[in-house]
């Protein structure tokens, strides 16, 4: 059985990934909550994990956690983001030991979430000072109405439409962080928003080879997290050495201010928007092998050929189909990234690439391993990009 803690890291669901490779296991069990809401790329890796689980396994059984094998305890579960992605994916459900269930009977519990998804009250969409937004292929309320403007079809919204969606979905996490983000600033965000989403929805509806999902998720996590001088070492996992750098970067970069005595201090709080678009679909490669080189596997590229790949998808838009007025597409997102000096995590096939976009002289697309001296990592399918963002100084 494969078994995540509530402090689980982005190295441990890799160990597990690699791990599934090998010995293919029936079972896994999920925390009901994460720590720290998961930190950056965390939910959306437990997504992703869920995802190439429950496809290699004939009866994949979703197990709780021994001390919350309750109803109460499948609730809690459904209410997060990983929980009620993975009760999706896995059709079974072990609860309490022994009894095993459709995973309708968790789904059920997240219906209220998804109900709030559909109407907008994205206050109510997530535990903490966030908002989560998922398409479940295949499911009555699959085409949210806040993305797409007719359900039965799926008529993704324009670029209008995700500037009032962005600024509805910061409110929700942090009232006070819309007034005070710049109007550009807040703009290239939205910019983000929707071209990650139309570019999402596109690769998770349908696999390299145009056939329909069964079961797929793609969606949008929004948080808001204050990183402290004194304790960031506790906020921000050590293993992810990336983000600590670019968190302890941007703290140390802090207005100076004078305290009561007259001394000369830093401002201890940096206030973060982590913003991950994701979906479970085929990757960023597959998608652009199966339009330019169809029939070649992605296993028979090396990892630079991969990342070659990712790079040819930023660079010509080749993910996505052509949209009307769709403007500049995924080099768009190139220059928000720049605009708001932000970090970023993308997980696609078979490579992790990180970036911080506050460092001088950096091309637009130039990211490095997020391991160093792990380049190639076990498959896991679709794309996410979690991406922080520093919006304000905050108070000592």
């Amino acid at each position: 059985m494969i078994s995540f803690k509530n402090a689980t890291t982005l190295t441990e669901i890799e160990d597990a990934s690699a791990s599934l490779d090998a010995h293919p296991e029936t079972y896994l069990r999920l925390p009901t909550s994460l720590k720290n809401g998961g930190g950056a790329g965390v939910p959306a890796s437990l997504i992703q994990f869920a995802a190439k689980w429950s496809r290699t396994q004939h009866e994949p059984t979703l197990r709780l956690h021994s001390s919350s094998a309750t109803d109460a305890g499948l609730n809690e579960l459904a209410q997060e983001p990983h929980g009620m992605s993975a009760l999706y994916l896995a059709p079974f459900i072990e609860y309490p030991p022994g009894t095993v269930v459709s995973t309708k009977v968790g789904l059920e519990m997240a219906l209220e979430r998804v109900l709030s998804m559909q109407s907008g009250d994205y206050f109510n969409t997530m535990h903490g000072r966030g908002a989560f937004l998922a398409c479940f292929s295949g499911a009555k309320n699959e085409f949210l109405h806040p993305f797409y403007s007719q359900a039965k079809e799926g008529s993704l919204r324009g670029r209008e439409d995700f500037l009032h969606l962005t600024e509805q979905l910061i409110v929700s996490c942090a009232p006070s962080a819309m007034r005070k983000l710049p109007e550009r600033h807040f703009t290239a965000v939205s910019n983000l928003v929707y071209e990650l989403f139309r570019n999402t929805d596109e690769h998770a509806r349908q696999d390299e080879f145009g056939q329909n999902y069964r079961r797929n998720v793609r969606g949008i996590l929004v948080k808001f997290i204050s990183y402290n001088a004194s304790s960031f070492a506790s906020d921000v996992n050590a293993q992810d050495s990336s983000l600590s750098f670019f968190i302890l970067k941007n703290l140390a970069n802090q207005t100076q201010h004078k305290d009561s005595g007259g001394n000369v201090r830093a401002t201890e709080n940096l206030a973060c928007l982590e913003l991950t678009v994701f979906d479970t679909g085929p990757g960023l490669a597959n998608r652009w092998l199966s339009k330019h080189r169809p029939g070649t596997k992605l296993e028979t590229l090396s990892i630079n050929d991969e990342v070659d790949l990712v790079a040819q998808c930023f660079k010509e838009h080749a993910t996505t189909k052509e949209y009307s007025g769709s403007g500049a597409g995924l080099s768009l997102v190139l220059n928000s990234l720049s605009l708001l000096n932000a970090y970023l995590r993308l997980r696609t096939g078979r490579i992790c690439l990180v970036q911080d976009f506050s460092a001088p002289g950096m091309s637009p697309f130039a990211p490095r391993h997020w391991l160093k001296d792990s380049h190639q990592l076990s498959y896991v399918p679709g794309a996410a990009y979690s991406i922080v963002i520093p919006i304000s100084r905050g108070k000592n």
